[in-house]
């Protein structure tokens, strides 16, 4: 038995180093990048080819991140409904409070807390995927030029703060009009750096803002679905999910 337990280790060991091996060779170092004039005439670029300005007017956006978690959530007031399995949360991001239920019935204390603070996490990485191109210069983001063995110019921002996961880094690789086709990954949630997925099958939303709905490579793909966007409930077809609560804030 013991000799058992003693190969076991030897064989989950080996797993473990060849797991840790493989991270290691498939890894890309972070690039090194230029700060300065190009690197922001290179993010002016990509903002103009996402419709940025278009994206900062659009108040209200609707989507459905992989199937598993639906949005509503009101760019202009801060409120935000995110529904997954029996579970669904209505809070104003700048108060940090609202209402949860799960199965119809009404959290309160730490259990409604551990929904929120889940609900908020699942938001920064999800609407992250919906429009990061637009995040590339906000508070705590640096800017860099970055060439490629081609030639090309990429653009790689880096987060020093935001979000759940401040530290991250992405490489944007843009087209001839600055529209990005896909970027690679230095995060921390990754086992492998520089993953790089695609940025396709873009939509543009009534404002004008054009969001990338497709991302994947030779591992999986994400989708996201149902997106809508207006100024208005009403041009929506909702019913305004946010009237009952806000009275309690």
């Amino acid at each position: 038995m013991k000799k058992f337990f003693k190969v076991f280790a030897i064989m989950l060991l080996s797993i473990i180093l060849l797991g840790f091996g493989s991270c290691f060779l498939l890894s890309e170092k972070l690039p090194i990048g230029d700060e300065g004039v190009e690197a922001e005439l290179l993010t002016d670029k990509m903002f103009l080819a996402v419709n940025k300005e278009a994206w900062d007017t659009t108040k209200i956006v609707q989507w459905d991140f992989m199937g598993i978690h639906q949005y509503i959530w009101n760019k202009e007031t801060e409120d935000l409904q995110v529904k997954w399995r029996d579970v669904i949360v209505t809070m104003n991001l700048a108060a940090y409070d609202g209402k949860v239920t799960e199965n119809g019935v009404v959290l309160e204390n730490d259990e409604k807390r551990k929904k929120i603070d889940k609900a908020f996490a699942f938001f920064c990485n999800d609407s992250f995927w919906l429009n990061a191109p637009v995040k590339a210069r906000d508070e705590g983001t640096t800017r860099s030029l970055v060439t490629l063995e081609d030639g090309e110019k990429a653009l790689l921002v880096s987060y020093s703060s935001g979000g759940v996961t401040p530290g991250d880094s992405y490489l944007w690789i843009l087209d001839k009009n600055g529209l990005p086709v896909s970027w690679k990954m230095w995060t921390k949630v990754l086992p492998i750096d520089g993953v790089q997925t695609t940025w396709d099958e873009y939509i543009t939303l009534k404002t004008g803002a054009k969001l990338a709905t497709k991302h994947g490579n030779k591992i999986y793909n994400m989708k996201l679905e149902n997106i809508n966007s207006g100024q208005s409930y009403e041009e929506l077809g909702i019913t305004n999910p946010f009237i009952n609560y806000l009275e309690n804030l």
